[in-house]
């Protein structure tokens, strides 16, 4: 009987061309990864709504009436918050306030032109003039109490 080990006497691991092939493919799967990676097209992050907006003014106050909901999903009344913030010296006048919640105490009205759940073309948000809000000031709707997403900056 013939020992195994002795039959071998090809000491040859791959092939020069087939580890050249191995390594073509290994660098274009690379380099594929990367490309993806630098698009950005294996991300899963959501995108936030944008709000379309035209501005009026009375002698009362400065009015927004949304025009268009940009982004694919429909926002939520109780996901939006309020911040006004003063273009004089920087700091806020309103931090966070629930926009179902803004009343003419904040200096801010929200009137929605329909009675469902979301946000939707025609609603109005409206600064006060008389509640010393001034020229530069800005309202910020954002998406939670910790303004972690904006839907719309709207500058008086």
């Amino acid at each position: 009987m013939k020992k195994i080990w002795a039959m071998r006497k090809n000491e040859d691991g791959v092939s020069p061309v087939i580890a050249t092939i191995l390594m073509v493919a290994i660098t274009v799967v690379l380099a594929a990864v990367l490309y993806v990676m630098v698009l950005g097209l294996g991300t899963t992050g959501t995108i936030t709504p944008t709000i379309g907006t035209n501005k009026g003014s009375t002698s009362n106050a400065v009015t927004w009436t949304v025009s268009a909901i940009s982004g694919g999903a429909q926002i939520l009344k109780t996901d939006v918050y309020v911040q006004v913030k003063y273009a004089s010296n920087g700091t806020f006048a309103i931090q966070t306030v629930a926009l179902a919640t803004a009343s003419t105490t904040h200096g801010m009205t929200y009137s929605a032109a329909s009675s469902g759940n979301y946000i939707s073309v025609g609603d109005t948000f409206a600064l006060s003039k008389t509640a010393g809000y001034a020229q530069g000031d800005t309202m910020t709707l954002v998406q939670t109490a910790g303004a972690t997403g904006q839907y719309c900056v709207l500058t008086y």
